[in-house]
Protein backbone atom coordinates (compact mmCIF):
# COMPACT_ATOMS: atom_id res chain seq x y z
CA UNK A 1 0.00 0.00 0.00
CA UNK A 2 1.08 3.48 -0.70
CA UNK A 3 0.36 6.72 1.71
CA UNK A 4 -3.14 7.22 0.53
CA UNK A 5 -3.82 3.53 0.57
CA UNK A 6 -2.10 3.30 4.03
CA UNK A 7 -4.44 6.32 5.15
CA UNK A 8 -7.81 5.44 3.18
CA UNK A 9 -7.11 1.97 5.28
CA UNK A 10 -6.71 3.92 8.67
CA UNK A 11 -10.30 5.58 8.17
CA UNK A 12 -12.15 2.70 7.56
CA UNK A 13 -10.67 0.81 10.13
CA UNK A 14 -11.25 3.73 12.73
CA UNK A 15 -14.78 4.05 11.16
CA UNK A 16 -14.12 8.05 10.47
CA UNK A 17 -17.36 8.66 8.58
CA UNK A 18 -16.70 11.44 5.40
CA UNK A 19 -15.58 10.60 1.83
CA UNK A 20 -12.89 8.49 1.42
CA UNK A 21 -10.09 10.90 0.15
CA UNK A 22 -8.49 10.42 -2.83
CA UNK A 23 -5.63 12.87 -2.75
CA UNK A 24 -3.87 13.85 0.51
CA UNK A 25 -3.36 16.94 -1.37
CA UNK A 26 -5.68 20.29 0.72
CA UNK A 27 -8.06 17.79 2.96
CA UNK A 28 -9.83 18.66 6.09
CA UNK A 29 -7.95 18.29 9.19
CA UNK A 30 -9.49 15.15 10.04
CA UNK A 31 -7.68 13.80 7.01
CA UNK A 32 -4.32 15.42 7.69
CA UNK A 33 -4.63 13.44 11.25
CA UNK A 34 -5.12 10.09 9.85
CA UNK A 35 -1.94 11.04 7.81
CA UNK A 36 0.31 12.29 10.48
CA UNK A 37 -0.85 9.08 12.44
CA UNK A 38 0.02 7.08 9.69
CA UNK A 39 3.54 8.67 9.23
CA UNK A 40 4.46 8.37 13.29
CA UNK A 41 3.95 4.81 13.16
CA UNK A 42 6.34 4.33 10.28
CA UNK A 43 8.80 6.22 11.88
CA UNK A 44 7.73 4.10 14.99
CA UNK A 45 8.49 0.98 13.33
CA UNK A 46 11.37 2.13 11.50
CA UNK A 47 13.17 3.10 14.90
CA UNK A 48 11.81 0.11 16.78
CA UNK A 49 15.29 -1.13 15.24
CA UNK A 50 18.84 -0.33 14.15
CA UNK A 51 19.02 -3.54 11.44
CA UNK A 52 15.86 -4.23 10.03
CA UNK A 53 16.57 -6.02 6.42
CA UNK A 54 14.43 -3.33 4.81
CA UNK A 55 16.25 -0.51 6.00
CA UNK A 56 19.71 -1.99 4.89
CA UNK A 57 21.51 -1.08 1.11
CA UNK A 58 24.68 -1.29 -0.59
CA UNK A 59 26.94 1.23 -1.51
CA UNK A 60 30.10 1.16 -3.92
CA UNK A 61 32.63 3.54 -5.02
CA UNK A 62 36.64 4.26 -6.43
CA UNK A 63 39.56 4.80 -4.40
CA UNK A 64 41.17 8.00 -4.74
CA UNK A 65 45.20 8.07 -4.81
CA UNK A 66 46.50 9.07 -1.58
CA UNK A 67 42.77 9.96 -0.53
CA UNK A 68 42.65 8.55 2.75
CA UNK A 69 38.73 9.48 4.26
CA UNK A 70 35.54 9.88 2.27
CA UNK A 71 32.89 11.92 3.34
CA UNK A 72 29.05 10.99 2.66
CA UNK A 73 28.56 13.82 0.04
CA UNK A 74 31.58 12.52 -2.20
CA UNK A 75 30.46 9.10 -1.94
CA UNK A 76 27.07 9.88 -3.02
CA UNK A 77 28.78 11.76 -5.52
CA UNK A 78 30.74 8.22 -6.34
CA UNK A 79 26.99 6.63 -5.83
CA UNK A 80 24.34 8.11 -6.86
CA UNK A 81 22.23 4.85 -4.65
CA UNK A 82 23.74 5.96 -1.65
CA UNK A 83 20.42 7.54 -0.12
CA UNK A 84 19.03 8.09 3.29
CA UNK A 85 22.21 7.45 5.30
CA UNK A 86 21.92 6.17 8.64
CA UNK A 87 24.60 4.22 10.30
CA UNK A 88 27.38 1.76 8.51
CA UNK A 89 27.75 -1.83 8.72
CA UNK A 90 31.05 -2.21 9.15
CA UNK A 91 31.02 -6.38 8.48
CA UNK A 92 30.39 -5.99 5.44
CA UNK A 93 33.18 -4.45 3.75
CA UNK A 94 35.61 -5.51 1.04
CA UNK A 95 37.52 -4.20 -2.05
CA UNK A 96 38.78 -5.45 -5.50
CA UNK A 97 40.75 -3.85 -8.06
CA UNK A 98 38.79 -2.62 -10.43
CA UNK A 99 40.74 -3.54 -13.84
CA UNK A 100 40.82 -7.18 -12.51
CA UNK A 101 37.16 -7.54 -11.23
CA UNK A 102 35.54 -9.35 -8.61
CA UNK A 103 38.19 -12.52 -8.79
CA UNK A 104 40.66 -9.92 -6.53
CA UNK A 105 38.26 -9.37 -3.64
CA UNK A 106 39.14 -9.18 -0.46
CA UNK A 107 37.74 -8.47 3.15
CA UNK A 108 38.32 -5.37 5.31
CA UNK A 109 38.52 -5.17 8.51
CA UNK A 110 37.00 -2.67 10.76
CA UNK A 111 39.63 -1.00 13.43
CA UNK A 112 38.05 1.62 15.97
CA UNK A 113 38.52 5.35 14.78
CA UNK A 114 40.98 6.34 17.36
CA UNK A 115 43.26 2.94 16.26
CA UNK A 116 42.76 3.79 12.92
CA UNK A 117 44.14 7.47 13.34
CA UNK A 118 46.71 6.73 15.06
CA UNK A 119 47.68 3.94 12.79
CA UNK A 120 47.15 5.72 9.53
CA UNK A 121 47.52 9.58 10.49
CA UNK A 122 50.90 9.84 12.02
CA UNK A 123 54.23 10.20 10.60
CA UNK A 124 55.04 8.75 7.29
CA UNK A 125 52.26 6.43 6.92
CA UNK A 126 49.93 9.66 5.90
CA UNK A 127 51.96 9.47 2.80
CA UNK A 128 52.74 6.05 2.30
CA UNK A 129 49.79 4.62 -0.04
CA UNK A 130 48.99 0.79 -0.62
CA UNK A 131 46.04 -1.05 -1.26
CA UNK A 132 43.14 -0.22 1.56
CA UNK A 133 42.99 -3.66 4.24
CA UNK A 134 41.12 -1.63 6.56
CA UNK A 135 38.37 0.78 7.55
CA UNK A 136 37.14 2.88 9.89
CA UNK A 137 34.64 5.72 10.39
CA UNK A 138 35.17 9.11 11.71
CA UNK A 139 33.04 11.23 14.12
CA UNK A 140 30.70 12.87 10.44
CA UNK A 141 30.15 9.50 9.58
CA UNK A 142 32.89 9.94 6.77
CA UNK A 143 34.85 6.46 5.52
CA UNK A 144 38.48 6.48 6.51
CA UNK A 145 40.34 3.53 4.73
CA UNK A 146 43.79 2.07 5.87
CA UNK A 147 46.34 2.12 4.50
CA UNK A 148 46.16 5.35 2.90
CA UNK A 149 45.02 4.25 -0.86
CA UNK A 150 46.46 4.14 -3.74
CA UNK A 151 43.99 4.68 -7.04
CA UNK A 152 42.35 1.56 -8.88
CA UNK A 153 40.22 -0.09 -6.56
CA UNK A 154 36.32 -0.49 -5.75
CA UNK A 155 35.64 -0.71 -1.99
CA UNK A 156 31.93 -1.75 -1.71
CA UNK A 157 29.92 -2.34 1.72
CA UNK A 158 26.11 -1.93 3.27
CA UNK A 159 24.83 0.97 5.58
CA UNK A 160 21.78 1.21 7.06
CA UNK A 161 19.29 3.75 6.14
CA UNK A 162 17.95 6.67 7.88
CA UNK A 163 14.33 6.38 9.17
CA UNK A 164 12.07 8.65 6.77
CA UNK A 165 8.60 9.91 6.53
CA UNK A 166 6.11 9.82 3.47
CA UNK A 167 4.85 12.72 1.94
CA UNK A 168 3.44 12.14 -1.79
CA UNK A 169 0.46 10.15 -2.41
CA UNK A 170 2.15 7.21 -4.07
CA UNK A 171 5.44 6.87 -1.67
CA UNK A 172 5.67 3.36 -0.53
CA UNK A 173 6.99 2.02 2.70
CA UNK A 174 10.19 -0.22 1.90
CA UNK A 175 8.81 -2.52 4.42
CA UNK A 176 7.74 -5.71 2.69
CA UNK A 177 3.91 -4.92 1.35
CA UNK A 178 2.81 -8.61 3.64
CA UNK A 179 3.35 -5.98 6.57
CA UNK A 180 1.77 -2.77 5.63
CA UNK A 181 -0.97 -3.37 7.91
CA UNK A 182 1.45 -2.93 10.88
CA UNK A 183 1.54 1.10 9.83
CA UNK A 184 -2.12 0.60 10.11
CA UNK A 185 -2.22 -1.60 13.59
CA UNK A 186 -0.14 1.39 15.41
CA UNK A 187 -1.60 4.60 13.88
CA UNK A 188 -4.94 3.05 15.18
CA UNK A 189 -3.28 2.94 18.43
CA UNK A 190 -2.44 6.67 17.85
CA UNK A 191 -6.15 7.11 17.25
CA UNK A 192 -7.68 5.26 20.03
CA UNK A 193 -5.72 7.52 22.42
CA UNK A 194 -6.22 11.01 20.69
CA UNK A 195 -10.20 10.18 20.40
CA UNK A 196 -11.22 7.85 23.99
CA UNK A 197 -11.63 5.00 21.77
CA UNK A 198 -10.50 1.92 24.12
CA UNK A 199 -11.97 -0.74 21.47
CA UNK A 200 -9.94 0.77 18.43
CA UNK A 201 -6.57 0.86 20.74
CA UNK A 202 -7.19 -2.64 21.78
CA UNK A 203 -7.91 -3.55 18.32
CA UNK A 204 -4.79 -2.26 16.98
CA UNK A 205 -2.44 -2.89 20.26
CA UNK A 206 -3.02 -6.74 19.82
CA UNK A 207 -2.84 -6.35 16.12
CA UNK A 208 0.29 -4.93 15.97
CA UNK A 209 1.83 -7.32 18.64
CA UNK A 210 1.16 -9.77 16.38
CA UNK A 211 2.53 -8.42 13.18
CA UNK A 212 5.43 -6.68 14.42
CA UNK A 213 6.38 -10.82 15.28
CA UNK A 214 6.13 -11.92 12.07
CA UNK A 215 8.50 -8.84 10.81
CA UNK A 216 10.88 -9.10 13.31
CA UNK A 217 11.05 -13.40 12.42
CA UNK A 218 11.22 -11.99 8.72
CA UNK A 219 13.49 -8.85 8.86
CA UNK A 220 15.99 -9.48 11.60
CA UNK A 221 19.32 -12.01 11.81
CA UNK A 222 19.18 -14.86 12.62
CA UNK A 223 19.56 -16.02 16.28
CA UNK A 224 22.95 -18.45 16.08
CA UNK A 225 24.01 -20.60 18.55
CA UNK A 226 27.88 -20.29 19.66
CA UNK A 227 30.54 -22.73 19.39
CA UNK A 228 32.01 -24.90 22.43
CA UNK A 229 33.52 -22.60 25.07
CA UNK A 230 36.58 -25.30 25.31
Amino acid sequence: MNYLQLVQRLKRKCRVTGAVPVTLANQPEEILRLADWINEAWMDIQNTRPDWRFMRGSVSFPTTLSKATYSLAEILALDATFTAFGNWKTDTFRNYLTAAGNTSEIFMSYVPYDQWRDTYQFGGFRVSTSRPIELSYAPDFSLCLGPVPVAGYTVLGDYFKVASEMSANTDTPSLPTQFHMAIVYRAMMFYGMSEAAPEVFEEGKNEFRTVMGQIALHELPAIEMCGALA
